[in-house]
């Protein structure tokens, strides 16, 4: 399962949970989920560096707002 990327849905079914956007923190098996998209277009620029050792997550459960819009 190493580097494998899952879409939304086969990650909830092999999680057995409704997973919500942004970080997951112990889902009840001793580990998190955190949702990212690297694809192109996605709307917030996460990304994986040093051969895929490090992800680079902006946060996506910041509510965006007039005030705040990034």
């Amino acid at each position: 399962m190493a580097n494998e990327i899952l879409d939304y849905f086969e990650m909830c079914r092999r999680e057995s949970s409704s997973l919500q956007r942004g970080m997951n923190f112990d889902v009840g098996k001793g580990y998190s989920v955190i949702l990212v998209s690297v694809r192109p277009k996605a709307p917030y620029p996460d990304r994986f560096e040093d051969d895929g050792s490090t992800l680079i997550y902006e946060g996506h459960d910041t509510p965006r707002s007039e005030a705040v819009p990034d």
